[in-house]
C-alpha cells in the first residue's frame, strides 16, 4: 500500500508512468521524457527518481540518434549517434500489471471534456474516437476530426497535450466536412475501418447514417 500511496500523489507521475507501460521496450533520457509526456526537466527528473525509488524505473545506457540543427533552411539535417543513460520499464516490479490495467486498460481520458479542448482550434462538427480509445492497437487512426476554419497550430497544440496526457503518439485524421462525406460517398477503406469497429463519437453535428 505505501508503494502505491507513493505513486498515485502526482498527476506528472502518471503521464510518465503511462509513457513508459506503453512503450515498456524502450528507453528514455530525461529530454525524452520531458518532450514526450510535457513535464518540465526539474520535475521530470524528481518523478523519475520517485519512480526509480519504488522500483518501477530501472537505469538503462543506449545509443541515441540526435538531428543536428543547419543554418540553411533547405540544408538535409543530418544525425549523430550519442550514448546516453535514461530509464526503462522494470517488468519484474510486482505492480506492473495491476498499473497498465488500471492506467491503460481504463478510460485514457475523460471525453466530456474533450469537446471543449478541441473547439479552440475552430468549428467541430464531428470528433470521433477509435484505435488505442477502443483498446484497438491494430486499428489505424486513433482520432477523427471533422470542422471548419480548423487553426492547424492550435489543433496540433491540442493533440500534443492530449498525447502527453495518455503517454503515447497519437494517429488522427482531419477532414472538413465537404471532404469528410467525399470520402464516405466513395467508400474510403480508411474510415470504413473506423465506423465498422468499435468507437466513440464524442461531437455529431453531421448526423449521417454511419454504420456502427
Amino acid at each position: 500500500m505505501e508503494k502505491l500511496a507513493t505513486i498515485f500523489d502526482s498527476s506528472a507521475r502518471v503521464k510518465i508512468m503511462r509513457l513508459f507501460l506503453f512503450s515498456p521496450d524502450t528507453p528514455f533520457d530525461a529530454p525524452s521524457i520531458t518532450e514526450r509526456s510535457k513535464v518540465n526537466r526539474p520535475i521530470a527528473r524528481k518523478e523519475v527518481s520517485t519512480l526509480l525509488h519504488v522500483g518501477f524505473l530501472k537505469p538503462k545506457s543506449y545509443t541515441k540518434f540526435i538531428l543536428l540543427k543547419s543554418r540553411r533552411i533547405s540544408a538535409k539535417r543530418k544525425s549523430v549517434s550519442k550514448k546516453v543513460t535514461g530509464w526503462i520499464l522494470n517488468k519484474d516490479f510486482p505492480l506492473v500489471e495491476p498499473l497498465r490495467s488500471l492506467l491503460i486498460d481504463s478510460e485514457l481520458i475523460h471525453t466530456q471534456e474533450l469537446q471543449n479542448r478541441f473547439s479552440v482550434a475552430g468549428s467541430i462538427k464531428m470528433l470521433v474516437l477509435s484505435g488505442i480509445f477502443m483498446k484497438n492497437y491494430e486499428q489505424g487512426v486513433d482520432v477523427i476530426i471533422v470542422g471548419d476554419k480548423l487553426n492547424a497550430k492550435k489543433l496540433s497544440r491540442v493533440m500534443s497535450n492530449l498525447e502527453a496526457e495518455v503517454g503515447k503518439e497519437l494517429r488522427y485524421s482531419v477532414f472538413t466536412p465537404a471532404e469528410f462525406q467525399y470520402r464516405l460517398q466513395m467508400y474510403d477503406q480508411h474510415l470504413l475501418d473506423v465506423f465498422s469497429s468499435p468507437h466513440e463519437r464524442v461531437v455529431d453535428k453531421l448526423g449521417l447514417p454511419l454504420e456502427t
